[in-house]
């Protein structure tokens, strides 16, 4: 494992990892004011604000990664510049519509109610597609330290606005949580400007001008950015449609518990997946076929392993407290839904990895084609069984990760020449026995026990022995500069 995709994880994590927690904030203060019933209303929001901002993006920043890290110098510039462009007719056309299907899509995904916050969603849907665009551009750039400080300025702006959003909901304005989502957008895309102006882009008039648009860089993106967009589309947009069976068959409370077993998924893994996608996505693209990419797929899945695994065991330990800390009691029937939602991430790192690959190899049709089978099994089964009881999302999200594995696995192989050294396929499944087990043992807990806790140390043990030398001494170094911090902070104090 090279120290510098270490480093630049550990340190876009950090900011990440501020942005979940002030995320986490603002969901426990929504949650506590608001209850199921408002943190089901926003999540339905954010869902479609994501989805839409996606759309208005053209598949998210990944396509711009891939395009920019490839390039230099004047074609470079016109990349910038004609993808630019794109973005912003784009988010007008994404937000034109929405106003005019508001009372239409409202009527989807909401029963009918809440056709003002749909059309207020407008804003945050342009400005998101922005932040995308930016946020690619520094990750190109491999700016780690200025994408850690927008990961944190995005949760930070929903804590800030959170209580006057979660007191108007109670009051009778539930458009007010709209606010929550303009939160997360407007203070980091302003800094996202700035500092991509220091960079040098958009310094003046003329670098903005018409005549530098270039087809063969419009036509480069959308090589990559339209198979994105449609995975995008398939993946957020078959979970919204799950969301929008929740609400017909549970109210806004089942949407909200759903949400909450879907958000703690989402803030562990987001802490170090798209952390870690920021320095190898960059690398793979660059990094040639055969023996080169093969290593590099290695020692990425080998880093994704040993972080993932205590953290998920640890999750599947401490989920009743996790659920009580960031919500509230009220969402404790949520926890059958995230047993088996946990064990499906475990599948799903595996597969990310894998599919990060492919995305860097500019292999969109097996990417998308993956991402096209994990949608309709997850929405297919979530669809039938939904009736049965909310937790069985959960069986529907393992069960469509299994697949998407094995498509990718197959895809890589046969297409590309690589595939996984067996020892390392190995470990994998002696990890996915540990968090099989541990996740028996804990099954029905609605409380952490005290002896469950040491069900957490066989994983970070594991995760320990399957290191190399130099990672052991890397990551004993880390453990002890933190704990020095520590010290010093606390002996000052």
């Amino acid at each position: 494992m090279k120290q510098g995709m270490a480093l630049s994880t550990f340190k876009t994590a950090s900011g990440q990892f501020l942005g979940l927690l002030f995320g986490a904030a603002a969901m426990k203060i929504l949650a506590v004011l608001a209850g199921p019933a408002g943190v089901g209303l926003y999540s339905v929001l954010r869902q479609l604000q994501q989805i839409l901002s996606s759309v208005a993006s053209l598949g998210g920043q990944n396509a711009i990664v891939q395009g920019l890290s490839t390039l230099s110098g004047r074609d470079r510039e016109r990349f910038f510049v004609s993808t630019l462009y794109m973005f912003l007719m784009t988010s007008l056309l994404v937000g034109g519509l929405v106003m005019i299907f508001s009372e239409v899509i409202a009527g989807w995904v909401l029963a009918g109610e809440h056709v003002a916050a749909i059309r207020w969603l407008v804003v945050p849907i342009v400005l998101g597609a922005l932040l995308f665009f930016f946020r690619g551009v520094l990750t190109s750039d491999m700016q780690y330290g200025a994408v850690a400080f927008i990961n944190m300025l995005t949760g930070l702006g929903a804590a800030v606005v959170a209580v006057p959003s979660g007191f108007a909901f109670v009051y009778g304005y539930p458009e007010f949580l709209v606010f929550m989502l303009g939160g997360t957008v407007i203070p980091p895309l302003m800094f996202a400007f700035f500092y991509v102006r220091r960079l040098g882009y958009l310094r003046n008039l003329s670098s903005f001008a018409p005549s530098v648009v270039s087809r063969y860089s419009i036509s480069k993106f959308l090589e990559v950015a339209l198979p994105l967009l449609l995975s995008l589309v398939l993946t957020l947009g078959c979970v919204l449609v799950v969301r929008a069976k929740a609400v017909h068959l549970y109210g806004l409370e089942g949407a909200g518990l759903f949400d909450a077993a879907w958000s703690v998924s989402a803030m562990y893994l987001a802490l170090f997946l798209a952390s870690l996608q920021s320095y190898l996505l960059p690398e793979l693209s660059k990094t040639e076929k055969g023996p080169a990419l093969q290593s590099a797929l290695s020692r990425a899945f080998h880093f994704a392993l040993i972080l993932s695994l205590p953290l998920i065991v640890g999750l599947v330990v401490l989920k009743p407290l996790v659920m009580s800390l960031l919500f509230s009691e009220a969402f404790s029937p949520a926890l059958d839904v995230l047993r088996w939602v946990l064990l499906g991430d475990f599948v799903r790192v595996l597969g990310w990895v894998i599919s990060t690959t492919l995305i860097a190899r500019a292999d969109m049709k097996g990417f998308a084609l993956a991402e096209a089978l994990w949608s309709m099994i997850f929405v297919s089964l979530a669809w039938v069984l939904l009736p049965l009881g909310i937790e069985w999302i959960g069986v529907a999200y393992l069960v469509g990760y299994v697949a998407y594995l094995g498509l990718l696995s197959h895809r890589l192989w046969q297409l590309h020449g690589v595939r996984l050294e067996a020892r390392r396929v190995g470990q994998w499944l002696a990890g996915l026995s540990i968090v099989i087990v541990t996740s028996w043992l804990c099954w029905d807990g609605q409380a952490v026990m005290s002896w469950t806790i040491i069900l957490i140390f066989p994983a970070f043990f594991f995760s320990f022995y399957i290191m190399q030398s130099d990672e052991r001494q890397f990551a004993l170094h880390l453990v002890g500069r933190s704990f020095g911090l520590l010290k010093r902070y606390f002996g000052q104090r």
